[in-house]
């Protein structure tokens, strides 16, 4: 993390690449330099995660559903990017098993030739692979599910993850390989040389005025701002489009599963059903957005029935808006492709490069950042032969998975050595993997009486993981909305007091950060209030 000072001396530094935009893809692509032996600065125009790479289902998964479109490639390529995010941040990327049930058995027998077809591209071990399961086991692994309706059931292996906290991750690493990272730094327009892209303009929220930057080469990263970007440079070579995907938080009281489940609604459209201690999300929906706010797009009335609708039809349930305790919605930045609904349009990604040498990456997936941001880097290099001669970094370091212990191994290290709450040792070594006990030495206290969540996450998050605002710590480093969606109301005096504490703050600034996220918490909980 910057101060304002060393910012200011920006202009000074060669950089070989400026990334910009702050998600999971320019994160990724930021660590891929710095393992290059690229001198990289990433620039974020608002906080690191803060648009779609927050609001994902958190799943890393190949996309099974994209076999019906005939788009195997992008399956097979998904399918086998899990275990390369597993093996560098196993404890971002937890095995679970995921239910998908079928109405008939002709249903199943196609499903079934869908799993086979999908464990088959992604080389899936025989130990992971799929179980047919009906009657009596699938009442027992799932008893809340109407089985007259939905008789027969598939478990396959998919792998969760945190998708802001792997944004994280990845920028950590980055600086760790000699990068620079600044969030809340917009790029106000591209500095040119020779005809060629040569850096950028930035205003940093500490700086008084705009900094030049300059680099060999500059990559937009922005995902669904990647036009704005471009329209600095020249006309896009393509079109986006932007798909809208809604969430909603569920009690586990009101919703009660056992296992993550792919529910496959009556339009063809699958829902995933992910209970997460106390609390279950449900998501996504799939619908053009034309909307002007990109970081904060709403969450409408019919959006939130659809998915309610599609739990209620597998669980017999008659679930209404008043029972959701929070919801998010992301836009994901699709490639354009003519006569097709946002549905039937491919999740591939691509990488262009414009007359000056702009490169832009759109599209992809979540699970295949790290194949993206080394097709980036390659083009990169391409551009600069002279990088070719750099020595790319030994350093694979993963914040979290320096050690070879897996996150079992330390959650039992931990329980042996630590008189801390288990549930609350399972959610630090999930999210901080090998650096969880140094944040419980942070601070044990909890965030609020039964909390789950200690004060030591809110310190790393500001000393540690850049954090500025209230907003970036409750939404995107503790991910209470998500998690603990009572504990944000709960919780959020103590975090601004420490806030204050930390990063300086007078009482009318500490009140102007808690006014910001209690608004923002109320517009995520408005359900509750249609009563």
């Amino acid at each position: 993390m910057q101060d304002s000072s060393s910012v200011e001396t920006l202009g000074e530094t060669a950089f070989d690449v400026i990334i910009i935009g702050g998600g999971i893809t320019g994160a990724g692509v930021f660590r891929q330099a710095g393992l290059q032996g690229l001198k990289a600065l990433l620039v974020e125009a608002k906080d690191f995660a803060s648009g779609t790479s927050s609001r994902s289902t958190k799943l890393i998964h190949g996309g099974i559903r994209y076999l019906q479109n005939g788009e195997w490639a992008l399956v097979r390529e998904g399918a086998r990017e899990r275990l390369r995010v597993l093996k560098l941040a196993p404890h971002l990327a937890e095995p679970i098993d995921l239910l998908l049930v079928a109405p008939n058995w002709f249903t199943c027998l196609k499903y079934l030739i869908g799993v086979r077809l999908y464990e088959f591209l992604g080389q899936v071990r025989r130990e992971d692979r799929h179980r047919l399961i009906w009657g009596k086991a699938l009442a027992a692994i799932e008893p809340s599910l109407d089985r007259k309706r939905y008789p027969y059931g598939i478990l396959y292996r998919e792998y969760l993850t945190d998708d802001a906290r792997l944004v994280l991750a990845n920028v950590r690493a980055g600086c760790a390989l000699d990068g620079v990272a600044l969030n809340y730094t917009p790029v106000e327009s591209l500095l040119e040389e020779d005809g060629r892209v040569a850096g950028v303009t930035i205003r940093h929220r500490g700086s008084k005025n705009p900094i030049a930057v300059k680099a060999a080469c500059v990559v937009n990263a922005a995902g669904p701002w990647v036009p704005k970007v471009l329209a600095m440079d020249e006309p896009a070579l393509k079109s986006l489009i932007l798909s809208k995907g809604v969430h909603v938080v569920l009690a586990r009281s009101d919703l009660r599963i056992n296992q993550c489940c792919l529910l496959v609604a009556d339009d063809g459209r699958p829902v995933f059903a992910i209970p997460a201690d106390e609390i279950v999300y449900v998501g996504t929906t799939d619908s053009i957005y034309e909307g002007s706010d990109l970081t904060w797009p709403p969450v409408l009335d019919h959006e939130v029935q659809y998915l309610l609708g599609v739990v209620n039809a597998h669980f017999k349930l008659g679930l209404q808006p008043p029972q959701v305790l929070s919801s998010w919605a992301g836009l994901r930045p699709l490639i354009a492709q003519s006569g097709k609904a946002t549905t039937e349009i491919s999740r591939k990604d691509e990488v262009w490069v414009s007359r000056k040498g702009l490169i832009t990456i759109a599209g992809g997936k979540l699970t295949g950042y790290l194949k993206m941001a080394e097709l980036v880097v390659q083009q990169v290099v391409q551009q600069h032969p002279v990088f070719r001669d750099r020595i790319p970094s030994a350093l694979k370091w993963f914040p979290g998975a320096s050690q070879p212990q897996p996150p079992e191994g330390l959650l039992t290290s931990l329980l042996d050595s630590e008189n801390v709450d288990a549930q609350i040792l399972k959610r630090l070594v999930r999210r901080y993997g090998d650096e969880a006990q140094a944040v419980l030495a942070s601070g044990r206290e909890l965030i609020a009486p039964g909390a789950k969540m200690i004060l030591g996450q809110v310190y790393w998050a500001v000393t540690q993981e850049y954090a500025q605002t209230m907003e970036d710590v409750v939404y995107r480093r503790l991910r209470t909305p998500l998690y603990e969606p009572d504990l944000s109301v709960r919780g959020v005096e103590r975090i601004s007091e420490l806030m204050a504490e930390m990063l300086g703050w007078d009482e009318a600034e500490r009140l102007r950060q808690l006014d910001q996220i209690r608004s923002r918490l109320a517009a995520d909980q408005h359900f509750l209030d249609n009563t």
